[in-house]
């Protein structure tokens, strides 16, 4: 397309605008006119009408038509008139002059709204006026008249338009050359110039303004502005061609340079890699040692208690192992060649080895640590479980470093409909500012960046996060306020193997649920549990559970007012843990920190009914139980299981002057005798039963005024009157059955004077009178119970298997003694006496199934004094032989003969 000159240009835009100016003059002029003249023609014919209707006056009133024509005849000597009429009053015509057609189309002047295109597009114009005589209207005068006129007059507005017009593009044509002449001439200038130096690269060249063109205006501000810019191009031409010579030298010197630095780098590589290589061998060979011999200790026959910490070692060592290689790696991750592993892994247990691993840092700065894992986090996925530990216990770290008193919460959840697996780590630190948050995750960056650096650390282990989070495929952040705390956090896409299973409380579980441990990051955990399977946390109230801290249950010596079912939490090691539990003061024990391994399946045990069997940390040995080797002890129960599993408790206890005697009579009389500590007197033994024998001791001493020996009802009795026969019969306590080795310990301290290391006994008139170990006889009974089997087993590590033989081998052959005995028994007395004899020999041995349904019996007889029926004594035969024969199998030795049908 061809280039238009600015002058044509602007030509142009001066034509347009007159031509615009003409249009719009010419239209409002005509519009003007036109108004004007439709007020001059209504006046004029209204003024002639009147002349007419004064005429025609007289005709008009003597309806005098001749008269009328006479009046109306001059009307053809007045021009652009072509009809004139006279109207009687009614409207029929009197006489009419002109052209005698009356257009339907006539313009009304009479109208005062006529617009002036009306008047435009009309031919014709109308006015009419009243004939009045004598003050009455006689008729009506219409006069019409063409409008010729007003298109001369309209003519006339449009020539002088025209005229102005063209007068206006003369002056607007002669303005416009000369503005474009005087910025042409030195633009075009300009433009040659610029076209010269981009054609040649000729960059000496000089704009320069025409004769005349005002070096001051925009124009000539703009070839200054060009002749700057040529000028500094030149300079710039000129030393890079300086620099060109001197470019080689300088290449050469910055490639040597290089080369050096090359060298040094690899240097410091190489010596880097040899170190890496050194202390990698150092470091992994006494931890390859130290975790063969935890892995070969858990693997060891070991008493529970001491397997799980020989556990946690070796699991702890393994964690401390796979970081240690990370660190020692960091080459490696920094190069991107970090490899992940992609195999089953359960959230849940990665988090109980965080919180595990960092237990004992966590009670050493009096802080609770917990984890928090939702009900809807898958129970396996893929993954790497080290580097996914890994990533949580950095936050883990990071968060007790920093954090001196609250708590620190552990949480995995899912995100974008299960899609996404978060972790954060909450604690209730001195928090990150602001500033620093953007470089929180850089290598040797710390938010403390104090010259004391009172923290510590070297800021590696959230940068080792970071990277591992990227290679999993996700995103990492965190969120911190100064002196309220942070939260650390990573997504990660979720792989499901196995999907999470819901806890839900069955219908006649008492919902209400007391929670009173002192930890906030602990008592979330237990109270989001609770409330996802449908408990209510914070309610009280008859046969409420209870989750309490063992060292409140321990120092209050009594299971909670009402309480349905208990269960203590305790650090690892505490030994308030194992006395609550031992003790039957709590159901269930679960370490601290809180581990989703022990608190998923307490959780659904309480959400069921079901046994706590298997959960939490077992009743192991308290730790260094004290020894009473210049005691002597009276044994009195006529059941010889109890009698042998008393005294090898006994001499666990270093307690070895132990007299055993089988009814009242003999106890009265080995009483007598003196010297005894303590006697442990069963309640229900044949002759005279335990109670009275007491009652006889205590006369004897007080007729004799000897000291006072310590009698303790060793007893099964928990329920009916018989629970607190103890005390009217003046015994100073009571030893339920099954009892543990805490049990006995505390009782020989009581009697002998000495706390030990396990605590004085609690005043006897505030020992409980309930079943200790709380069992709900409504609830589903395991046929054997771990607890009671565990402490067989701790009395037997000091004889090998045979006194656990010893014991079997006496309940196999005396249990069915017993149940002929409660089978023949005539009346309710009877009955519960046999009920309750071998209640007692099932409890020591652990046969829980049998022991609850003779509680039952018991109860039965001795509380209602009901004798049972063959229905409720039909199961006692089954249980007996699977109670047998099961604990022959638990402890791995040849089941007996089977006698025991015959036997019934």
């Amino acid at each position: 397309m061809p280039a238009r000159s600015l002058a044509t240009r602007l030509g142009r835009v001066v034509l347009g605008a007159v031509i615009v100016a003409l249009a719009a003059g010419t239209t409002i002029g005509a519009w003007h006119e036109t108004d004007r003249y439709a007020s001059d023609t209504r006046r004029s014919l209204r003024d002639l009408a009147r002349v007419f209707a004064a005429a025609a006056a007289g005709p008009a009133a003597a309806d005098d038509v001749a008269g009328a024509h006479a009046a109306l005849r001059a009307i053809a000597q007045v021009k652009g008139i072509v009809y004139a009429g006279l109207t009687r009053p009614d409207g029929s015509p009197l006489a009419e002059q002109g052209s005698g057609l009356r257009l339907a189309d006539d313009l009304d002047l009479d109208k005062e709204d006529i617009s002036p295109l009306a008047l435009v597009l009309t031919h014709t114009v109308k006015v009419s006026v009243p004939v009045v005589e004598n003050a009455r209207t006689v008729g009506q005068v219409t006069l019409i008249a063409d409008r010729a006129d007003l298109v001369v007059r309209l003519w006339a507005v449009v020539r002088n338009a025209l005229l102005t017009a063209a007068l206006a593009m003369a002056v607007g044509f002669a303005v416009a050359w000369r503005l474009g002449h005087a910025l042409t001439r030195p633009l075009t200038a300009l433009a040659r110039t610029m076209d010269a130096v981009r054609e040649n690269h000729d960059y000496a060249r000089r704009a320069v303004l025409p004769p005349g063109a005002e070096s001051r205006d925009e124009v000539g501000r703009l070839a200054t502005s060009f002749n700057g810019l040529l000028d500094a191009v030149r300079e710039r031409d000129h030393r890079l061609i300086e620099h060109q010579g001197r470019l080689e030298q300088e290449v050469s010197d910055r490639t040597h340079d290089l080369s050096v630095a090359k060298e040094a780098a690899e240097a410091a590589n190489s010596a880097k890699s040899s170190f890496l290589a050194t202390m990698s061998h150092e470091i992994r060979t006494p931890m390859n040692g130290m975790l063969v011999m935890a892995e070969l200790l858990a693997a060891a026959e070991l008493p529970a208690r001491q397997r799980r910490y020989a556990e946690v070692i070796a699991r702890s060592g393994q964690s401390l192992l796979a970081i240690i290689n990370d660190i020692l790696d960091f080459a490696k991750v920094e190069a991107g060649k970090l490899t992940l592993e992609r195999i089953a892994v359960d959230p849940a247990e990665v988090a109980d080895t965080v919180v595990t691993l960092f237990g004992e840092r966590a009670r050493a700065k009096t802080l609770d640590l917990a984890a928090i894992v939702d009900p809807d986090v898958p129970r396996a996925i893929h993954g790497d479980p080290v580097r996914l530990g890994q990533v949580i216990g950095n936050f883990v770290n990071n968060a007790l470093k920093f954090t001196e008193t609250g708590h620190v919460l552990v949480r995995l959840a899912t995100t974008d409909r299960g899609g996404t697996l978060r972790l954060s780590v909450t604690d209730t630190g001195i928090g990150i500012p602001a500033e620093t948050l953007p470089t929180i995750f850089s290598a040797f960056s710390q938010a403390d960046g104090s010259t004391t650096r009172r923290f510590g650390g070297t800021g590696l282990g959230l940068s080792i996060a970071e990277r591992l989070v990227a290679a999993m495929g996700g995103r990492i952040g965190v969120e911190s306020e100064v002196g309220r705390g942070s939260t650390f956090w990573a997504e990660i896409p979720l792989d499901v193997i196995t999907a999470a299973e819901a806890v839900s409380r069955r219908g006649g579980i008492v919902p209400a649920v007391v929670v009173a441990v002192s930890g906030k990051a602990t008592g979330l955990a237990l109270t989001e549990g609770l409330l996802a399977a449908g408990f209510a946390p914070g309610e009280t109230g008859e046969g409420a559970h209870h989750i309490v801290e063992a060292t409140a249950l321990a120092r209050a010596g009594r299971r909670p007012a009402g309480a349905g079912r208990v269960v203590a939490i305790a650090p690892m090691g505490e030994p308030s843990g194992a006395t609550v539990l031992s003790s039957g003061l709590a159901d269930a024990l679960l370490r601290w920190p809180l581990a989703q391994g022990e608190w998923r399946p307490a959780l659904a045990a309480l959400s069921t009914g079901a046994t706590f069997a298997g959960i939490g940390a077992e009743a192991g040995p308290v730790a260094s139980l004290p020894r009473f080797p210049a005691a002597r002890v009276l044994v009195a129960d006529d059941n010889p299981v109890n009698r042998e599993v008393a005294v090898e408790a006994l001499g666990r206890l270093g307690v070895t002057q132990v007299v055993t005697v089988e009814d009242g009579f003999q106890a009265l009389e080995a009483a007598r005798d003196g010297g005894f500590d303590l006697i442990l007197m069963d309640g229900s033994m044949p002759g005279l039963d335990g109670f009275d024998a007491a009652r006889a001791i205590r006369q004897w001493e007080a007729a004799e005024g000897t000291a006072r020996i310590h009698i303790v009802a060793a007893t099964a009795h928990v329920v009916g009157t018989a629970a607190g026969a103890w005390r009217e019969a003046g015994m100073d306590g009571v030893l339920a059955k099954p009892f543990t080795l805490t049990d006995l310990a505390r009782t020989l301290a009581a009697a002998i004077g000495t706390s030990g290391e396990v605590g004085a006994v609690a005043d006897p008139a505030e020992a409980p009178v309930t079943d200790p170990r709380g069992t709900d006889v409504s609830a589903p009974v395991a046929l054997l119970d771990p607890d009671t089997l565990a402490g067989l087993a701790e009395m037997a590590e000091g004889s090998g298997s045979a006194f656990v033989e010893r014991v079997l081998g006496l309940f196999a052959a005396h249990g069915p003694d017993g149940l002929a005995a409660l089978r023949a028994a005539g009346d309710a007395e009877a009955a519960g006496r046999a009920s309750h004899g071998l209640k007692s020999m099932s409890l020591n041995v652990g046969a829980a199934a049998l022991a609850a349904h003779l509680r039952e019996i018991e109860h039965a007889a001795r509380v209602e004094g009901r004798t049972p029926d063959e229905a409720t004594l039909a199961p006692l035969e089954g249980l007996l032989t699977d109670s047998i024969a099961a604990l022959y199998g638990h402890f791995g030795m040849d089941r007996p003969a089977p006698a025991l049908r015959d036997a019934a």
